[in-house]
């Protein structure tokens, strides 16, 4: 836009609404335009961020693998029965003790009968 259109257009905004009524809509259109601008920039970090995202977790998998695989082979020797390590224990279902979830209440709460149910 040049400097000629924009003056015809405050001219005819100042004789439609006065020049009591400018300085009022002046302040409600930069509002308008902060609250669009606002929600653009939020809108495009979102879609941002959800583009990225894949991008991100396959880069730190990457970056995991390739520094466990350099951490494994500059530390790499011939292991003898002395200097192996021995492997992680993983647990079972089976290793698990279920807990009784109503043991810790009171007594007189727990009642292990089923109420209302007929034989």
């Amino acid at each position: 836009m040049g400097l000629s259109e924009i003056l015809l257009i405050l001219v005819v905004v100042l004789i439609l609404f006065g020049p009591e009524d400018l300085p009022v809509i002046a302040r409600s259109i930069g509002k308008v335009v902060f609250e669009i601008r606002k929600a653009t920039l939020e809108l495009t970090k979102e879609f941002q961020n959800t583009i990225d995202t894949p991008s991100n977790i396959m880069n730190k998998a990457f970056e995991q693998t390739t520094s466990t695989r350099a951490s494994s082979q500059d530390t790499h020797q011939p292991e003898s029965a002395e200097t192996s390590k021995p492997e992680e224990e993983l647990l079972t279902y089976e290793d698990e003790i279920p807990k009784d979830p109503l043991a810790e209440l009171p007594s007189d709460m727990v009642s292990y009968e089923e109420k209302g149910a007929s034989r």
